[in-house]
């Protein structure tokens, strides 16, 4: 017992400073496979790495390694590939990628997207089929779900109201493109938002559904077409098409528009369009190169355009970066060519966490017999060091098919 007038000092519990503590020194791990071994050590360290808050700025500083595609099956990325063996925890855990524990009972559903560990579904609408050649592009659909294939769970949307649907007439359809974008509020892991746009001949409609405010709004854009051509040089609206895959850069959606050498762009923040010139990179009548848009240092806006020398068929990366000149204009300032390996024609697939991932086509695919046809082997391009390593090889053609990028099972939260 303490002396009369003494007070006994206890020594004070200081959980929240001794989790900072951890985190500052967790987040010196800079791969996911240490944090999860080190989350299975104890019930503090685990409860520390699982947290929301500490994930987000885990992912910040060191981002998610591409660990495959996700095609008929999920194909990992393979050795020597620095992803192999978190690619290969991840196949071990066979996620349901096209989600098959969705109800079919009064709906069909057809994939349209994949992005931050969710995937989007559309109805079919009626009087069509699975087949591929019965999707029409230009069809209207108002109902969507969307998925967590890893947790096994969906929501099911409201469907687009009779409303808004007026908004855009049938026959004036061009293209209509449902996405996912990433979520307005970034401290719900479970926050997502649903994009789609149509594209009409005279105007442009994006009908945006937000999981917070669980309804659907639309935003209508007459003035695309004369934001995308020049004074002088106008196009026809008929003409004016996609001359690339969709990308996401800067908290941007864009697509390069063809035959106006355009980039449309979308800020998610704002909702509103803009357009940006691209430099000439192909000779009228012959075919659009393949362009890939990623996220260049300082928030600059950098493209990957894929080329070949005709003379001797070689095959490389045209990287350059959009930055002010002197004069204070925006210009397409060239920073490096790539050369890609002999014996192959290329195709980019996409881009995803720091990768752009390519297709090589052997050059002697469909000559050599049926048994003894070669793989086609995929190739990653890292955008912060420019190197090209091997990523994995497959029998088949890998057409539009999007790529997975995360952290091991135990370390990925329920995303709906």
């Amino acid at each position: 017992m303490a002396p009369p007038g003494d007070v006994e000092a206890t020594p004070p519990e200081q959980p929240a400073l001794q989790d900072e503590l951890l985190e500052e020194i967790l987040l010196r791990l800079t791969e996911a496979a240490d944090l999860a071994r080190a989350s299975t050590a104890c019930p503090t360290l685990r409860r520390v790495i699982t947290d929301h808050s500490f994930l987000r700025r885990f992912r910040t500083l060191h981002p998610p390694p591409l660990l495959g595609i996700i095609s008929a099956t999920f194909r990992p990325a393979q050795h020597p590939h620095p992803s192999a063996a978190a690619a290969r925890a991840f196949a071990a855990a066979e996620v349901d990628f096209w989600c098959s524990f969705l109800p079919s009972v009064e709906q069909r559903w057809r994939h349209r997207d994949f992005r931050d560990g969710r995937a989007l579904f559309s109805g079919i609408p009626e009087g069509r089929s699975y087949a591929p050649g019965d999707y029409d592009p230009r069809d209207f659909v108002g109902e969507f779900v969307v998925c967590d294939p890893l947790y096994r769970r969906y929501r099911l949307l409201p469907p687009i109201s009779d409303e808004l649907a007026v908004l855009v007439h049938q026959p004036d359809i061009v293209n209509f493109e449902p996405f996912l974008a990433p979520p307005g509020d970034v401290e719900d892991p479970t926050s997502f938002r649903v994009m789609c746009l149509a594209q009409c001949t005279t105007k442009l409609v994006l009908f945006v559904f937000s999981s917070g405010a669980g309804e659907w709004h639309a935003v209508t854009f007459d003035g695309w077409i004369a934001l995308v051509t020049s004074p002088g040089n106008q196009v026809p609206d008929a003409h004016l098409t996609w001359a690339s895959e969709r990308y996401y850069v800067h908290k941007c959606f864009c697509w390069a528009v063809s035959p106006s050498n355009k980039l449309l762009m979308l800020d998610t923040r704002t909702m509103e369009f803009s357009a940006v010139d691209l430099p000439r990179q192909h000779v009228p009548g012959q075919m659009i190169p393949m362009m890939a848009f990623v996220e260049a240092g300082e928030g600059r806006l950098g493209m990957f355009t894929l080329m070949n020398r005709i003379d001797n068929d070689r095959y490389f990366l045209r990287y350059t970066k959009l930055q002010k000149d002197g004069d204070g204009a925006n210009k397409w300032h060239p920073v490096a060519i790539i050369s890609l390996p002999l014996g192959y024609r290329y195709t980019i697939m996409d881009v995803a966490r720091g990768y752009l991932l390519l297709q090589g086509i052997p050059e002697n695919l469909h000559s050599a017999p049926l048994p003894e046809r070669p793989d086609l082997d995929c190739f990653s391009l890292n955008l912060q060091t420019l190197q090209l390593e091997w990523f994995c090889a497959n029998k088949y053609m890998i057409g539009g098919a999007p790529l997975y990028a995360g952290f091991p099972p135990s370390l990925t939260p329920p995303t709906v």
